[in-house]
């Protein structure tokens, strides 16, 4: 065994042992040897998701893809109807045996598939958990097999259904270093050849990107996307943060906090993923659902910059308490904004700043477990704290006119469904970003 496999092995077994799901009993039936392993939950998706891995996998390597397809015990029936179609045609397509537990081995000329079965009578998911659930399982697996040393790659891929892949996507992988905790793809919504939905998606594109880059403006260590699809986990990472929370939507925001406070995160460049335009209510929130919304009568509307200024305040505050005298937290508390000043004291911040720093030997651990704690989610809640009581959401023109941070889309001209000039600027403008992101870099 390789001591790559030797070290994830040692660093994951107390997770392995008590956190992960049952179905990682069905590791043991893969008795092959994979270069890299993906996992995809499937709930009420096309059998045909494997096209779009076509022009990655070409370029080489032994793959396997977990296929975790999933459906709530209180779905509808055409979910679960779709679901059992979807396993049909997997199951032609890649000579399905049925290997115990739930789970199904099969291949075609490039992949090997491991069909998990979440989508049946009794093995439905509860009616509160949903695409964290699927992914926990996958992955759950994808690290058994890794501590195994039956992956070569340590990394495990995170996929969705709706995703065409770069050529190059498992070449940027294994060029990743060990020491990130995590990687996420740049990436592209394209058209469907539905008009409102494809302006719909590409509306939330511009919310997403315009997010991201508030807070980058603001100099926040979480200025990245959290998309489910876009991405790559190192196992032992993985493995010390408990896995993939079970929820019904924003697992992926929630993962990517927990592991940017361990080691970087790593924003790649290049060519994007491609996800399909589409819309979606399987979720209660997301680009699918929201889609949906702004494909009907919902407007679009962003956060007033205001939000971000007030981030801003936060973080420079925040690298100030790291280089000062201990009892400095107050002074530079009484000089913040009112509405800022009085959330972070509902929040127990001069208690927390002050142990924080008595606890901390130099001044990037300080400035590191302040980040900590003012956290991707702390960080949110400010925004919206802002948001309702002092400066309500703008409409998306007059909020990218009236951003600092936003200075090279002109009027943010409408150009059709696709808004693809300014959805083309904001992307290009990411791959110039610093490839690392995350707390975890002040050390």
């Amino acid at each position: 065994m390789r001591p790559r496999a030797i070290d994830i092995a040692a660093g994951s077994a107390q997770y392995r042992h008590r956190h992960a799901e049952p179905e990682t009993g069905l590791a043991a039936m893969c008795r092959e040897a994979f270069d890299q392993v993906m996992v995809v939950p499937l709930c009420a998706e096309p059998a045909s998701f494997v096209d779009g891995y076509d022009g990655a996998v070409a370029g080489g390597g032994r793959l396997l893809v977990i296929a975790v397809i999933n459906g709530r015990q209180t779905a509808d029936d055409w979910v679960h109807s779709a679901n059992a179609q979807c396993f049909r045609e997997l199951a032609t397509r890649f000579s399905l045996q049925e290997i115990g537990n739930g789970g199904w081995l099969g291949r075609d000329t490039r992949t090997t598939l491991l069909v998990v079965d979440r989508f049946t009578t009794s093995r439905r998911l509860p009616s509160r958990q949903g695409v964290g659930l699927a992914r926990k399982i996958g992955a759950d697996i994808a690290l058994v097999l890794i501590a195994a040393g039956q992956v070569r790659s340590p990394f495990i891929a995170m996929m969705d259904a709706d995703a065409r892949l770069p050529d190059d996507y498992f070449d940027r992988i294994a060029e990743l270093a060990p020491d990130c905790s995590a990687a996420l793809f740049p990436f592209w919504h394209e058209p469907s050849g539905r008009p409102a939905v494809d302006r719909a998606t590409a509306l939330y594109e511009i919310r997403l990107r315009y997010f991201q880059r508030g807070l980058l403006w603001a100099h926040s260590p979480f200025a990245f996307h959290s998309m489910g699809s876009t991405m790559v986990l190192h196992a032992l990472r993985y493995a010390q943060v408990r896995g993939v929370p079970a929820r019904q939507a924003a697992e992926d925001f929630y993962l990517l906090d927990k592991l940017c406070k361990i080691r970087p995160i790593v924003r790649l460049h290049g060519a994007p993923i491609h996800i399909r335009s589409r819309v979606s209510d399987r979720v209660p929130f997301g680009t699918g659902a929201e889609a949906a919304k702004l494909a009907g009568s919902t407007p679009l509307e962003l956060y007033h910059p205001d939000c971000f200024s007030a981030v801003r305040e936060v973080t420079r505050t925040l690298g100030r308490l790291s280089r000062l005298s201990p009892d400095a937290h107050l002074t530079s508390l009484s000089e913040m904004g009112p509405l800022t000043r009085a959330f972070l004291k509902s929040h127990g911040a001069p208690a927390v700043w002050q142990k924080l720093r008595e606890h901390a030997p130099n001044t990037l651990a300080r400035l590191r477990h302040l980040h900590e704690w003012f956290d991707g989610f702390r960080t949110l809640k400010l925004m919206h704290a802002v948001r309702d009581q002092a400066a309500p959401s703008l409409g998306w023109r007059e909020a990218l006119h009236q951003a600092p941070f936003i200075d090279d889309l002109d009027d943010g001209d409408d150009d059709g469904e696709c808004l693809t000039a300014a959805r083309t600027r904001l992307l290009r403008a990411e791959q110039t970003q610093p490839r690392l992101v995350g707390p975890s870099l002040y050390r």
